[in-house]
């Protein structure tokens, strides 16, 4: 299925970002929730198996090939942010759980979750458990993930 048809009107304009005055991160709403303090990848990655950091290291890659953005590791997962979190890893002990947010529902089988949150906010949810996992399927969604955690505008696909 091809991916969502951007509008290229730039007539939108987008409100500043609240900066939560605890942490310093950036988000569209005020006082929107997330873990404030500071947490590390090996704090998170502490009870996986060494090579769940190396699917996550390759996946982070994949998310940077995308477009600037920041990377945020919180108490139980890392997420990518570009004005919104657009993508997350949650590690386990033998895989990661991962999900991204996309403008629209994907039916995949290797999705075991989808959550619509907005028309245009629908997060999908896979594992990884090997390096071939991390593909172009994989990096067509995070490209298209990374479109919607920028706030481009969607029209009809």
């Amino acid at each position: 299925m091809p991916l969502a048809k951007r509008r290229t009107s730039t007539s939108r304009k987008l409100k500043p970002l609240w900066r939560c005055p605890d942490c310093g991160n950036r988000f569209v709403t005020k006082n929107a929730w997330h873990s404030c303090g500071t947490n590390t990848l090996k704090t998170l990655f502490s009870r996986s198996e060494p090579e769940v950091l190396k699917l996550f290291r390759k996946f982070a890659k994949m998310v940077q090939a995308c477009g600037p953005g920041k990377m945020l590791t919180q108490q139980t997962r890392v997420v990518f942010q570009v004005r919104v979190r657009f993508a997350a890893c949650s590690p386990r002990k033998f895989h990661l759980d991962c999900a991204v947010a996309l403008p629209r529902r994907l039916e995949n089988p290797r999705f075991w979750k989808i959550e619509k949150y907005t028309d245009h906010f629908i997060s999908h949810h896979f594992r990884i458990d090997s390096e071939d996992q991390l593909n172009d399927e994989v990096q067509e969604w995070l490209r298209e993930s990374y479109r919607v955690g920028a706030q481009e505008e969607f029209g009809d696909s």
